[in-house]
């Protein structure tokens, strides 16, 4: 009787677990722009950011390729131009529609910066212990790395308590991607800073029962950065 009904819990269990792929947006004009002009801030693109490149697109419908065996049930993105652009050419490929997210925009700096600008005030990051990085805000009035992941990871459970035992594609960008990989142990800070996630790379994810497990990674490298800026 006890082996019978262990059996039950583990299939039980087994059902409800959610599959995620968290992915990064493709090269966005915004990112080719900041590269170009190290001491001036792209906010001139609006609220909602850039467009991707051309070289994006061909990014995202690379991934869709990649990943065409996977049975997706749900797409959803950042409302970032950039991460929903990417989203919809994957999800063309299945029919389905994407829903867009604010609560997985990037990472709120505060103000508008440069990558000069940000460059310097991550020389004080870097000198703080692992803690207190997450508390660490760019600007009085920007998100900490404890907000980020907040956000991040309520979204994460939302979906996964809509989706058990499916899986869904979800695309953000780098600081929340890459501050959620640092709250889940897979790295530290200094091995995940800027350029680490390359666009278009991702990481899967399991959830059940509100555990995260990283089960999966592409294009993403510790310590090594790709030469492309947020």
């Amino acid at each position: 009787m006890k082996s019978t009904q262990f059996w039950i819990m583990i299939k039980k269990k087994q059902h409800e677990v959610t599959t995620i792929y968290v992915v990064r947006h493709g090269e966005s004009q915004s990112n080719v722009y900041a590269h170009e002009n190290p001491d001036k801030p792209a906010s001139h693109f609006g609220e909602f950011g850039s467009s991707l490149t051309q070289k994006g697109k061909e990014q995202a419908h690379t991934l869709a390729q990649k990943l065409k065996t996977i049975s997706f049930s749900a797409f959803f993105s950042s409302d970032l131009n950039r991460a929903k652009e990417t989203a919809e050419i994957i999800a063309s490929y299945y029919n389905i529609p994407v829903t867009n997210e604010k609560i997985i925009r990037e990472r709120f700096f505060g103000e508008p910066m440069s990558n000069v600008k940000k460059k310097t005030i991550e020389k004080v990051l870097d000198q703080l212990a692992e803690e207190k990085k997450f508390a660490f805000k760019y600007f009085p009035n920007g998100e900490s790395g404890h907000d980020v992941v907040n956000r991040f990871q309520k979204f994460l459970k939302e979906v996964a308590h809509k989706h058990k035992n499916k899986t869904v594609l979800v695309v953000s960008h780098s600081y929340v991607m890459r501050l959620f990989l640092i709250h889940a142990k897979f790295a530290k800070f200094d091995e995940l800073k800027g350029g680490t996630i390359k666009n278009a790379g991702y990481f899967v994810i399991e959830i059940d029962d509100d555990s995260f497990r990283i089960v999966d990674k592409h294009g993403i490298t510790r310590n090594r950065g790709y030469d492309d800026e947020e």
